[in-house]
């Protein structure tokens, strides 16, 4: 086993850097091209879960004495949506490392297995953002003069938006090294992301939290989700009163980064890869 890894090590340090750019970009337009007939699906389903939440926050909690909430909540509902996509790329990935399909063969290929997962990583990453920008129309019609689209600071939404794909994306690869079965990722749906998700500030801001309980306020932190809420809420409506932007950027891709780096790790040795 050992001999194969070394002489799989050997071929690929003799292979052109050009070729293996090349297979980078084919299995990314592969991926792409059979993203894209889920697309149509996968856009209705985000806008009627998008419209009926943001109609909520627009026009039922103002009678509840919530006035501008559904401002407030045009960010998480970007944000959210990630977090959806990502579930579902979640599912299929674990199901193919273990039933050995698709994307386990991937790594049967002449280039390096780290490129394998950073090809999967941008593709995730791409997915998260293409949908959550997708949002922005929708809140735009639903919120009309309370979203402001001239004062958006679109430099930071969408630096927000890619940060935040790129992190779960990350946080994919390391949920798929932890997944021993297809089933355990409802497991980890509802015992990790769905409470971080929870915490993560989709209709309060940490501030408000921060005023209702310190120690609770403190512990939101752990959750990704709170600096990405935070940070797209700073972009649409300003930095006054939420996480400093630069802050919530550099927690997310920090952690992005230490969560891909463990998820391989972690996938190299569970699948004895060279």
């Amino acid at each position: 086993m050992n001999n194969d890894k070394t002489q799989k090590i050997n071929e690929i340090l003799t292979i052109p850097i050009r070729t293996k750019l090349a297979i980078f970009a084919a299995l990314m337009r592969t991926d792409m091209k059979l993203w894209s007939k889920k697309i149509k699906d996968k856009f209705i389903d985000s806008m009627l879960w998008g419209t009926l939440t943001l109609a909520v926050a627009t026009f039922v909690f103002p009678l509840l004495g919530l006035k501008n909430f559904g401002v407030l909540q045009i960010a998480s509902v970007i944000i959210t949506v990630i977090g959806f996509e990502i579930y579902w790329q979640l599912f299929n990935t674990t199901d193919e490392l273990c039933q050995k399909g698709h994307l386990y063969y991937l790594f049967m290929l002449p280039i390096p297995t780290s490129w394998i997962f950073a090809q999967k990583t941008v593709f995730y990453t791409l997915n998260g953002a293409i949908l959550a920008v997708s949002m922005i129309p929708m809140g735009k019609i639903l919120l009309w003069n309370e979203l402001n689209l001239a004062a958006i600071s679109w430099t930071k939404l969408l630096l927000a938006i890619f940060s935040m794909s790129f992190f779960f994306a990350c946080f994919l690869i390391m949920l798929a090294s932890i997944a021993k079965k297809t089933e355990d990722v409802d497991h980890l749906f509802m015992r990790l992301l769905f409470p971080l998700w929870l915490i993560g500030g989709f209709q309060f801001t940490w501030l408000t939290l921060f005023k209702l309980n310190k120690f609770v306020a403190c512990a939101a932190l752990v959750s990704p989700y709170i600096y990405a809420t935070e940070a797209a809420r700073a972009a649409i409506l300003g930095q006054v009163g939420f996480i400093p932007f630069p802050i919530c950027i550099c927690t997310l891709n920090f952690c992005g980064f230490a969560f891909a780096w463990i998820g391989y790790k972690r996938l190299q040795k569970k699948l004895e890869l060279a």
